[in-house]
């Protein structure tokens, strides 16, 4: 039936909330662990309880995070696509058949952040401002490229080494869009996290897929020129 007038379009509209909600609880579900550990660590008060949550939040997110979310990035892949969608069977379905490289993706990410986090602290810890500001802005850039590999991941048929040059090639080709991407996304983050609490459960990670993967739809097309250079 075509959906036409008022009514169709209050059904296009429903339709697309149900859906981002429910592949973002489906998301969530699938890092209980990961989120029950971070609620611990933002209610600890003590280094040595901060140092182990956070250890062990760490430890996880290559083999919880990054395949749910990868996973997430394809079934919203499909939502823009408008493709149909069994929500559950196929997240699962990506979750299983994607594991393996997103677990990889994860665990030179987890590394990566791992470093820079520590580094950070670290100059905070000796009072060095400019170095603070430049590991900032080096995790802002870590950030955009972060939501671009996991876009990739689903685009890009390539062994981890060309996925990362590949998506390297793609971010700072584009660096405007790359660079929007990044300061809508903080600021999507930064409202959700501090005004609109109650909507976290419903499309935290599923609006922030859904913008990163509407750019890297823009841009991927004219970089595989680049590629094949």
């Amino acid at each position: 039936m075509q959906n036409s007038g008022v009514m169709g379009r209050f059904y296009v509209i429903a339709d697309w909330v149900y859906k981002f909600s429910f592949a973002n609880i489906i998301w969530m579900v699938c890092n209980i662990p990961i989120i029950f550990i971070l609620v611990n660590l933002l209610l600890a008060d003590e280094i040595a309880v901060i140092l182990v949550l956070f250890g062990m939040m760490l430890l996880l997110s290559p083999f919880m995070f990054f395949p749910s979310t990868v996973a997430l990035f394809a079934i919203v892949n499909q939502f823009i696509q408008k493709e149909d969608v069994k929500l559950l069977s196929d997240f699962w379905g990506y979750y299983r058949r994607n594991y393996k490289k997103s677990m990889k993706i994860g665990v030179i990410f987890t590394i990566f952040w791992t470093v820079l986090i520590i580094d950070f602290f670290y100059m905070m810890r000796l009072g060095n401002v400019i170095m603070q500001y430049v590991f900032i802005v080096l995790g802002f850039f870590a950030f955009v490229y972060n939501l671009h590999v996991c876009s990739g991941a689903i685009y890009i048929d390539a062994k981890m080494r060309d996925l990362f040059k590949q998506v390297a090639v793609i971010m700072f080709g584009h660096p405007i869009l790359s660079m929007s991407l990044g300061l809508i996304s903080l600021t999507f983050l930064y409202l959700i996290t501090q005004w609109l609490t109650f909507l976290l459960p419903l499309f935290l990670g599923s609006i922030l897929v859904f913008l990163a993967l509407l750019v890297f739809m823009k841009i991927h097309p004219s970089s595989l020129k680049l590629e094949k250079h």
